[in-house]
């Protein structure tokens, strides 16, 4: 019997000596190293007669001697059978690491003595601190992204949505959590009809397992309609749990600028139809008696529509000041010394500036061929005012040759006609003896 109990202690202490584990047997008494395994003295770099004339708190440099006693009071009190904590060794060399303790008493010879098995937990703590870098920094990413991040659970729950995904949809996590997705913001049509779960493309990524991507639109917490571009992915975990990933953005300003985009071209489609067809006319209608002439007079009239196309496009295609378009049409034609312009802030929209340039590119060039300019000590006063909501503009020729009603209209005349048509106006003229007057209206 004793043959066989000795067998036992022996194999018993080999398997203590080998263990991948530290190993420690501490006296209760005077709290001296009996017994320390190969692995911890390795690990230590101490040889066995070396740590018998140490104590456990002497190889745990964040605990002195009354910390660690106080640490295993229950232990020794008997108010536990086991005792678990973590702290650091520190190894001959100076060299530390983190180390998870268990420690039990037990009876040996009739003294009690403490066991202690022991893991080095440092490539563990490296491992959580590893991890901690990594979730923070997917936290900071996914904080600070401008994309909407939601993830749901195979019942289509909200567990995570993103500080942007709070901000796109007026709700915090706290609200959605443990509900479906669908019901929270993607629950109703823009007219108001109900928005069944079985209609959603987002919701069948993870039944169909593939992934969904297009445009919806979204139910704000303030009740009011927005349209979004979404993603939604099925995954799985390392764990096999399943769930979706959804990433959203708000693409109202896209929608915005794309119908700015489409009206922006209509118009300049409009526009520059609009252009070719009084082109097309002042071609087609223009008299002169050769061929240089007609070229200078096309040329001064397709001028005056660049003048007011340059106008309108400076502005933004938001309409120009009459001043403006009176001053530099002027400037172009006439002798700035001899032309006096004056009149009220009147503001004219896209659609009179253009005619309103023709308009005085014809009489300016009437002027310069019959009128205050055809010699000199002429002049040229062009005034405005408003009278019942219309645009009075006159225009007073004055020390030019005598003047006379023309006896039939040319294409000059032809064309004040029109455009003053155009701009839903009206057109008088008056040959007097000091010269030529004018006076054109329109609606404000």
């Amino acid at each position: 019997m004793d043959s066989h109990l000795s067998v036992t202690t022996a194999r018993l202490g080999r398997i203590v000596e080998e263990a991948a584990s530290e190993v420690y047997i501490f006296s209760a008494g005077d709290f001296r190293f009996r017994l320390v395994n190969k692995g911890a003295r390795e690990n230590l770099g101490y040889t066995l007669e070396e740590l018998r004339q140490i104590t456990p708190w002497d190889i745990k440099p964040r605990l002195n001697r009354e910390a660690f006693l106080e640490i295993i009071k229950p232990l020794e009190l008997g108010e536990i059978e086991r005792l678990d904590f973590e702290t650091v060794h520190c190894r001959k060399d100076g060299t530390e690491y983190n180390v998870s303790v268990r420690l039990q008493i037990f009876e040996e010879d009739g003294d009690r003595v403490f066991y202690a098995a022991i893991q080095d937990t440092t490539a563990r703590h490296q491992i959580e601190a590893d991890l901690r870098n990594v979730s923070g920094r997917l936290d900071a990413i996914l904080d600070n992204t401008t994309m909407a991040v939601f993830l749901m659970d195979d019942r289509q729950h909200c567990v995570f949505m993103n500080k942007a995904a709070e901000r796109l949809t007026g709700y915090t996590f706290a609200e959605t959590s443990g509900r479906p997705l669908h019901d929270v913001i993607h629950h109703t049509y823009p007219d108001g009809s109900a928005f069944p779960l079985s209609e959603c493309a987002i919701d069948r990524a993870l039944p169909e397992r593939s992934g969904m991507q297009g445009e919806e639109i979204f139910v704000h917490k303030d009740g009011s309609f927005y349209p979004v571009a979404f993603t939604a992915s099925p995954f799985q975990d390392h764990e096999g749990r399943v769930g979706t990933i959804i990433e959203v953005r708000n693409i109202s300003e896209e929608k915005r600028n794309k119908e700015a985009r489409d009206l922006l071209m209509r118009e300049v489609d409009h526009r520059a139809r609009n252009v070719l067809a009084i082109v097309h006319s002042l071609v087609a209608l223009t008299r002169a008696p050769d061929v240089e002439a007609y070229k200078d007079i096309v040329a001064g009239r397709i001028n005056a529509l660049s003048r007011a196309q340059t106008s309108l496009a400076n502005r933004s295609w938001e309409g120009g000041r009459l001043e403006d378009v009176v001053r530099e049409e002027l400037a172009a034609l006439c002798p700035k010394d001899q032309v006096h312009v004056s009149g009220p802030e009147i503001g004219l929209t896209p659609e009179q500036v253009q005619p309103i340039s023709l308009l005085l590119h014809e009489l300016a060039t009437n002027a310069n061929k019959y009128g205050a300019f055809a010699r000199d000590g002429g002049h040229l006063s062009v005034t405005w005012k408003l009278i019942q909501r219309q645009v009075a503009i006159e225009w007073r020729e004055a020390g030019g040759p005598p003047v006379a009603e023309p006896t039939r209209e040319g294409f000059g005349s032809t064309l004040k006609n029109r455009v003053v048509r155009q701009i839903n106006g009206s057109i008088t003229r008056s040959w007097e003896p000091t010269g030529l007057i004018v006076e054109v209206r329109f609606p404000l």
